[in-house]
């Protein structure tokens, strides 16, 4: 065994930071896309806003990678990327969210979607929740965080999310969707 140029000891075995980054990535993007999708309503703006935040954290790996919830970071910044994005395209959003437009778009998809009628009436439902509702929401049920990590990446207090997950749970009441209180 020699050394190469770069200094490093040629044939030794030396762990890959792309590997656990990869892995990272990997092991995120299922339930990213799945959340961020619930948060905005809109599977395609979810799937950019992955790759986005995905993107981000591979710029910034160094640093993502020695964060407490590096999940959690991740979830925040898709979300964040979603709102930006919702704010320019939220007449729209409104429009078919009112509009019976959304389930004859269900009945026009191919069978390899999977949305069925109930889902697109739950992504209805939480898309007319307020921002700060569906952000609560989608982070606690969906993203699967703590109400500390949830009041964390939303910057307010656990008794807001407590609040406002409340909230969101009556809106979706309201909506007709039957909602547990788990």
């Amino acid at each position: 065994m020699g050394t190469g140029r770069s200094g490093v000891i040629e044939g030794a075995a030396v762990p890959r930071v792309d590997d656990e980054l990869h892995e990272f990535c990997r092991a995120a993007h299922p339930s990213l896309v799945g959340a961020v999708g619930l948060f905005c309503g809109d599977v395609d703006v979810a799937e950019e806003c992955a790759q986005e935040a995905l993107l981000r954290a591979c710029r910034d790996w160094d640093r993502v990678r020695t964060m407490d919830n590096p999940q959690a970071w991740l979830m925040t910044v898709a979300c964040n990327l979603a709102r930006s994005r919702y704010r320019h395209l939220a007449s729209l959003r409104r429009t078919l969210a009112r509009s019976s437009a959304l389930r004859s778009q269900a009945s026009t998809r191919d069978d390899d979607s999977g949305e069925r009628a109930d889902a697109l009436a739950v992504r209805a439902a939480v898309a007319s929740l307020p921002h700060r509702q569906r952000m609560a929401l989608v982070l606690r049920y969906f993203g699967d965080l703590s109400v500390r990590e949830t009041a964390t990446s939303m910057g307010c207090s656990e008794g807001t999310v407590k609040a406002l997950t409340s909230q969101a749970i009556s809106g979706l009441r309201r909506a007709g969707l039957e909602v547990d209180d788990d």
